[in-house]
């Protein structure tokens, strides 16, 4: 689980139940997220990254540990990311190395099932119960990357969302909060522009995205474009 409670990684297990998802970790700590409470649920298959997971963006924040929190994510890892890589040099066709990537793949495949088939049976729990929850998974075709906070990441649109899962501080912003969308700093002679997402409530801070490569801009404007209404066009100043 991410957030953790305590140390480098809280493992245990998440279970679905009438009124909300219950995660137990190994040392006993408890982790309820009810489904009235979940405003976004994500699933993001392992592809191009490290982890499969499920992730909830709630509407309100809750206690873990010592801090509220307002995004609550589930993994796996496929490959562990500090993985020791042997000094000497492995040809591409060494059988050993061959195999492991064999072995990956299949990890990849049965753990994207696993996940999946878990989120399957979560919404068929919550629409039993009189609840409404659905999964969704981002458009990878539609990623970009960019600097939500204070390193490059891959940010990838959902249905309802904009987001990055994968690295930690989360970025997660509901599409239906943004009233219309910025390009600064485009110019002919620089390699990359900056985003900002204005609240649709002035009184909060605008989302900002920086560093976006100028290749992306064109694929931003069409997909913002066919996702909103036709009036809320994106504003190329």
């Amino acid at each position: 689980m991410r957030p953790v409670f305590a140390g480098r990684k809280t493992q245990g297990n998440l279970e679905a139940h009438t009124n909300g998802l219950r995660f137990i970790s190994t040392r006993g700590e408890i982790v309820d997220v009810m489904y009235t409470n979940v405003k976004h649920a994500i699933y993001q298959p392992c592809e191009n990254e490290i982890m499969v997971l499920i992730h909830f963006h709630l509407k309100n924040p809750i206690m873990i540990g010592k801090k509220k929190h307002q995004d609550v994510q589930f993994f796996t890892e496929v490959v562990d990311a500090s993985q020791a890589v042997d000094a000497g040099r492995r040809s591409m066709y060494d059988p050993d190395e061959m195999d492991d990537e064999q072995r990956e793949r299949q990890l990849r495949k049965r753990l994207n099932e696993a996940f999946k088939e878990f989120c399957r049976k979560v919404e068929s729990v919550t629409r039993k119960n009189g609840f409404s929850l659905e999964f969704d998974i981002p458009y990878r075709d539609l990623g970009f990357t960019g600097n939500p906070h204070k390193e490059m990441v891959a940010i990838q649109p959902t249905l309802n969302c904009l987001c990055n899962l994968t690295e930690t501080p989360f970025f997660v912003v509901d599409l239906s909060n943004v009233d219309h969308v910025h390009f600064e700093r485009v110019t002919f002679m620089s390699k990359a522009f900056d985003m900002v997402l204005i609240n649709t409530d002035f009184t909060k801070q605008p989302w900002r995205v920086d560093m976006i490569p100028n290749e992306d801009k064109d694929s931003i404007q069409v997909s913002h474009y066919n996702a909103r209404s036709p009036h809320q066009l994106l504003s190329p100043f």
